[in-house]
């Protein structure tokens, strides 16, 4: 990823990176997050969205947002 700077009146802004990633089991989310903090990201929101019809079919995903810089 690229750095991104933003051009204004009040002076050069450089804007923050942003990775979101997808974990398919919820046992997975405390190594992904350890791994990308290795990598100078932070974590920003987690969001889990599921559906399904009956429980059987229930299919759960974890979102997890990254940021990194200023």
């Amino acid at each position: 990823m690229g750095r991104f700077i933003l051009k204004c009146c009040e002076g050069d802004v450089e804007l923050k990176e942003w990775m979101c990633v997808e974990v398919k089991h919820h046992k997975d989310i405390g190594r992904t997050i350890e791994e990308y903090q290795r990598k100078g990201w932070r974590l920003y929101t987690y969001q889990v969205a599921g559906m399904g019809a009956g429980p059987m079919a229930y299919n759960v995903n974890h979102y997890l947002l990254f940021e990194r810089g200023e």
